[in-house]
């Protein structure tokens, strides 16, 4: 197991930001994340009869939870490196 060193709290404060940037937007403006998710699904099932659309409410548990979280876990990580 390698722990953190001061050189990997900057990329891991970054990768918090955009975790976190993330989360919110997945909880607060849900629309413009769901019209790319399903585009891309759309773009990737090309041919298939069942359309995808992912649900408002389950975008925001689901996205916003796992951006929060992972926010968390690199904000720890950039703390373990700077407490070096």
């Amino acid at each position: 197991m390698a722990i953190p060193s001061r050189g990997d709290a900057s990329a891991a404060l970054i990768a918090a930001i955009l975790f976190l940037s993330l989360g919110l937007l997945a909880i607060f403006e849900p629309e413009p994340l769901r019209i790319v998710i399903d585009s891309v699904v759309n773009a990737l099932n090309r041919g298939t009869w069942y359309p995808y659309r992912m649900p408002i409410l389950a975008l925001r548990i689901v996205v916003g939870t796992a951006g929060i979280c992972g926010a968390a876990l690199f904000m720890y990580i950039a703390y373990l490196g700077l407490g070096r």
